[in-house]
C-alpha cells in the first residue's frame, strides 16, 4: 500500500529520506477518513509504518539477495542486485533515523536497534562480510541520530534514568575497540570499516559536525535563492571582466602607437656630448617606449617642448641634458605666441599647460588599493597610505565616485577575512580620507553594497566577517561619514534573505 511505497522510495532515494519522514509525520498527524475509525488520530498509520520498518530491519540482506537472485545465473546481474539490496538497507537505516528525529520512533526502539547492529552473532563462522555491513549500517544510522540520541540520553540521565546512557556507553566502547582507539577484545574488521568508525568518533568529538556538506532535498525557495545568487555572481564577474578588458585594450592601443618596433631602422641613433641618445624622427607620430618617463618629465616641467630646429629650447635651458624631440608640421614658437617683437625665446608659466592625468579603471583601482593596504599593514606610514589612496581616487575628477566605490568595496572584502588589528588600520586610513574630503560619501555607500550582499557567503570561511563589518559600519556612522539609515537602501537580498535586523542590532551595539 501507500506505506510500502513510501518506505521503498525512502530506501532508493537516500538524499530525500528526511522529506519522506516528514511526509510520514504529516500523515500520522492528519485524520484519515475510514482509516482511523475507533482509534486515536494517526495511531493506525503509525503502527503499520513501524511494522513495515521492523520487518525491513530484521530481514537479513543475505536472505533478500538469495530471494532476488534465485532465478538468475549471470554473475554480473547477481552482483548488481546484491549491491542494490545493500544500498537499500543503508537507505533504510537513514530513514529510521529520520523517523526517530521526527518522534515517530521512540528512543526505546532505537536502543534495541543500535546494539543489534554491533552484535556479531556469526563470530567464528567465517562470515565477517555480513557483520561489517551491519557495522556500516550502525555508522550510517549514528551520523543521522547521534546528536539527538546523546541529548535525549543526557536529559534522561538527569532525571535518574541512566539505562539509556549506559547502553550508549557500551556501544561506543565496542566501536572504540574496533577502531583501534581502545585496547580490548572485540570483533576484527577491515581497514575500510576501521577508518569509517574513526571518522564517526571524530565527528562525535566535534559535536556531530560533518566534515563535508551532505546533499539533501531542497525547497523551491532555496533553489530560487541559489539561482539568484549565481546570477548575481555572474553579473559581477562579467562586469569586472569587461572593465578589465577595456582597460587592457586601451593600454594595447596606446602601446602600439609608440611601439619601438616601428622606428625606422635605417637611421642610427645619435649620441650627444653628454652621453644621451636621441631617437631619430619617424614618418609617423610615435611615442617611445619610455612614454611614462616622458609624461612624468612633462608634468614636472609644466609645458611641452616645441621647436622645428634640431637644437631645442629645452636643450639650451638644460645645457644639453635632454635629447631633442621633433614634431610634425610647422608650429609657432613660444615667443611668437607671447607677442615678443625681438623674437626672444620665452618660457611659459607652468599653469599655462596642465597635463591630463589618466586614472586606472575602477577594477584596477580596487586591486591597487588592496596592495596599498597590504603594504601599510606590515608597517607602512599612514600619511603615505592616505596619499596613495588620494592619488588613486582623484576626488573631483570624472569617475571619482566609481573609483572610490571599488576601492572601498575591495578593501572591505579583504579585511573581513583578516584580524581585528587590520580592520582598525583600515578604518584609520579611510576615516582620515573622508575627513580630509579625499573620498566621497557616495563611494562609501555604494562600496558597502557587495560586502553586505555576500556577507553570509564570506562568513562561511571567515567567521569574524559579520562582527568586522558591523564594526566598520558603526565607525563610519559615528564619524558621520554615512548615515545609519543607508541600510534601508541596502541590496534586496541582504534585506530579505539575510538577518538584516540582527546585523543592524550589532551595529547599534558598537555605536
Amino acid at each position: 500500500g501507500a506505506v510500502g511505497l513510501i518506505v521503498n522510495k525512502a530506501q532508493e532515494e537516500q538524499h530525500f529520506s528526511s522529506m519522506y519522514a516528514g511526509l510520514c509525520l504529516k500523515l500520522a498527524n492528519t485524520p484519515l477518513e475510514g482509516f482511523d475509525e475507533g482509534s486515536k488520530k494517526g495511531k493506525k498509520f503509525k503502527k503499520i509504518l513501524l511494522e513495515r520498518c521492523q520487518t525491513e530491519f530484521e530481514t537479513d540482506t543475505a536472505t533478500k539477495i538469495q530471494e532476488a537472485t534465485k532465478d538468475i545465473s549471470d554473475p554480473e546481474e547477481i552482483e548488481y542486485h546484491s549491491n542494490l539490496i545493500k544500498k537499500h538497507y543503508l537507505g533504510h537505516m537513514r530513514f529510521i533515523g529520520e523517523l526517530y528525529k521526527g518522534d515517530l520512533i521512540s528512543i526505546k526502539i532505537m536502543l534495541f536497534c543500535i546494539p543489534a547492529l554491533l552484535e556479531n552473532s556469526d563470530e567464528g563462522k567465517n562470515n565477517n562480510q555480513d557483520y561489517e555491513e551491519k557495522v556500516e549500517c550502525f555508522a550510517k544510522l549514528m551520523t543521522v541520530i547521534g546528536s539527538s540520541l546523546e541529548q535525549q540520553s543526557e536529559a534522561m540521565k538527569k532525571v535518574g534514568k541512566i539505562d539509556t546512557a549506559e547502553k550508549l556507553a557500551e556501544c561506543w566502547k565496542t566501536v572504540e575497540i574496533m577502531a583501534g582507539r581502545r585496547d580490548g577484545d572485540g570483533p576484527k574488521v577491515s581497514n575500510r570499516i576501521k577508518f569509517m568508525l574513526q571518522d564517526l568518533l571524530e565527528m562525535k568529538a566535534n559535536g556531530w559536525v560533518k566534515r563535508r556538506k551532505e546533499e539533501t532535498a531542497k525547497t523551491l525557495a532555496q533553489i530560487h535563492n541559489e539561482v539568484a545568487k549565481e546570477a548575481r555572481a555572474a553579473r559581477r564577474s562579467s562586469s569586472s571582466n569587461a572593465l578589465h578588458g577595456a582597460n587592457k585594450s586601451s593600454l594595447r592601443r596606446g602601446a602600439s602607437s609608440g611601439d619601438v618596433r616601428h622606428i625606422d631602422k635605417t637611421q642610427k641613433p645619435q649620441t650627444d656630448e653628454d652621453g644621451f641618445v636621441s631617437v631619430p624622427a619617424t614618418k609617423s607620430v610615435g611615442r617611445s617606449a619610455s612614454m611614462t618617463a616622458f609624461a612624468r618629465s612633462q608634468s614636472d616641467v609644466g609645458y611641452q617642448k616645441s621647436s622645428t630646429r634640431s637644437s631645442t629650447i629645452a636643450r639650451k635651458n638644460s645645457q644639453g641634458k635632454f635629447a631633442p624631440l621633433k614634431e610634425l608640421g610647422p608650429r609657432k614658437s613660444i615667443a611668437e605666441k607671447a607677442g615678443n617683437d625681438d623674437n626672444t625665446e620665452a618660457i611659459p608659466k607652468s599653469d599655462d599647460f596642465k597635463p591630463k592625468v589618466e586614472y586606472p579603471s575602477p577594477h584596477d583601482c580596487g586591486e591597487k588599493a588592496k596592495n596599498i593596504l597590504k603594504e601599510y599593514f606590515v608597517g607602512g606610514d599612514t600619511d603615505d597610505a592616505v596619499l596613495s589612496m588620494h592619488e588613486l581616487i582623484g576626488i573631483g575628477t570624472e569617475g571619482h565616485d566609481e573609483r572610490g566605490s571599488k576601492v572601498v568595496e575591495n578593501s572591505i572584502l579583504m579585511v573581513l577575512e583578516m584580524k581585528k588589528e587590520e580592520v582598525d588600520k583600515f578604518l584609520t586610513v579611510f576615516v582620515r580620507l573622508a575627513k580630509e574630503k579625499k573620498i566621497s560619501q557616495n563611494s562609501f555607500v555604494s562600496g558597502l553594497n557587495d560586502p553586505l550582499e555576500f556577507l553570509n557567503d564570506v562568513a562561511i570561511d571567515a567567521p569574524l566577517a559579520i562582527p568586522h563589518l558591523a564594526g566598520i559600519v558603526a565607525e563610519l556612522v559615528k564619524s558621520e561619514i554615512i548615515q545609519f539609515n543607508f541600510l534601508l537602501d541596502a541590496p534586496e537580498y541582504f534585506r530579505t534573505d539575510q538577518n538584516a535586523a540582527g546585523f543592524g542590532a550589532q551595529v547599534l551595539k558598537f555605536i
